[in-house]
């Protein structure tokens, strides 16, 4: 019951975080030159991608209520696999914070499939294949999104991109 209050706190935080976001963003000043949309385009995405993930997580705790294996679960739960999960939690952020402090040095290309297959292999554990794929692929797609799409420059670290 505990895990559930705290992932219904983290959905209602996405969701106040997200719009507090899009507010900010319909603060920002209209350009008359250039993409008729003007800077207010992306973060409108990413707010809406916010809101839409902490519905979905909201989504996701509602289902988990109705189960009859959650009444099960709650007694079941031990305070061992409370530790684990914040072993894996400060893992998480130790790996993110090597990615940042690495991001620029390593560049996108380098440093985000690296990232990803590191929480992959965890996550997705013996799927060696279609974790390093979804790696490389999300990592392509994004790059060419941002780098094509939306004219924004990524670090290229020692590639000369």
């Amino acid at each position: 019951m505990r895990a559930l209050r705290a992932e219904t706190a983290l959905a209602a935080c996405i969701i106040v975080g997200a719009l507090i976001y899009l507010w900010a963003d319909s603060t920002l000043p209209v350009s008359r030159i250039g993409d008729p949309l003007g800077p207010k385009a992306f973060p409108a995405l990413v707010g809406g991608g916010l809101i839409l993930s902490g519905l979905l997580l909201l989504l996701e705790i509602w289902k988990k209520r109705r189960s009859p294996e959650f009444a099960a679960a709650a007694v079941r739960r031990t305070v061992a696999v409370d530790r684990r999960r914040q072993l894996i939690l400060c893992a998480m952020v130790a790996w993110t914070a090597l990615y940042y402090l690495t991001f620029d040095a390593l560049g996108y290309l380098i440093g985000t499939p690296l990232f990803l297959l590191g929480l992959l292999s965890y996550f997705h554990r013996g799927h060696h294949l279609a974790n390093a794929m979804t790696a490389v692929g999300f990592t392509a797609v994004v790059y060419g999104l941002f780098t094509l799409l939306l004219g924004v420059p990524l670090p290229t670290g020692p590639l000369p991109v």
